[in-house]
């Protein structure tokens, strides 16, 4: 990848430079009248030039537009592809850290994989997370609802629900030893991600319960789960 960009450049850089240079020694050259001769070979090397130039645009990938069917063939973007499909609703910190990876490359080729609409991004918690397209809606809640319970604290109200159904946000607080503003900032976000239903008839004390999508995917994530980190 390295010489072919080097490639690139000089390919590209070549016949830029001679055309500047022929255009300085003309301008320079002010009391220099051209033959007829010398008005031919500046034409045939400003020809050549952007020959060169076209040539190593085509050959080299200097002319080259990602598509939903190139876009991975890169082993880059094959990766991370492969780790969204693995790991959805992952945030791009999360990815260029697995996958040993500057996060400024990993934006770059996902917004590739946004842009040919493999992949597909949404804001949680302040970070964006990554899930793919495939799979339509279903992988999307997936997606975010493991995004969302990554959170410890989120996965332990949900666990505590699954177990104590019908609790409102002051029990579950006192029951977790947790801020009762914690609790409703988590809450909230389950509520909109359907991981959590609420009965609302008592305005003054809604209570909760879980999705089963909600409770599964606690469990998924508790435990002995980890991602498999890269070779030491």
């Amino acid at each position: 990848m390295t010489n072919m960009n080097t490639h690139r450049r000089i390919s590209i850089g070549l016949p830029i430079f001679l055309l500047f240079f022929l255009f300085v020694q003309t301008a320079m050259g002010k009391s220099y009248t051209p033959s007829i001769n010398d008005t031919f070979s500046i034409t045939i090397a400003i020809v050549v030039a952007a020959i060169a130039t076209i040539i190593g645009f085509i050959t080299l990938g200097g002319i080259k537009y990602v598509t939903p069917e190139n876009v991975l063939n890169t082993e880059v973007r094959k990766n991370l592809y492969n780790y969204i499909d693995t790991y959805p609703g992952s945030h791009l910190r999360e990815i260029a850290r697995e996958l040993d990876l500057k996060p400024s490359n990993v934006a770059w080729h996902l917004r590739k994989l946004e842009q040919t609409n493999l992949v597909r991004s949404r804001v949680i918690g302040g970070k964006k997370v990554y899930y793919l397209v495939e799979g339509g809606v279903e992988a999307r809640k997936e997606a975010i609802a493991e995004a969302i319970l990554r959170n410890k604290n989120a996965r332990d109200i949900m666990l505590y629900l699954a177990k104590h159904p019908g609790k409102h946000l002051l029990e579950i607080a006192h029951a977790l030893n947790l801020n009762h503003h914690t609790v409703k900032w988590h809450i909230k976000k389950m509520y909109m991600a359907e991981l959590i239903d609420g009965d609302t008839s008592n305005s003054a004390y809604p209570v909760y319960y879980p999705t089963d999508m909600g409770v599964q995917i606690a469990k998924n994530l508790s435990g002995d789960f980890k991602k498999p980190r890269k070779a030491a």
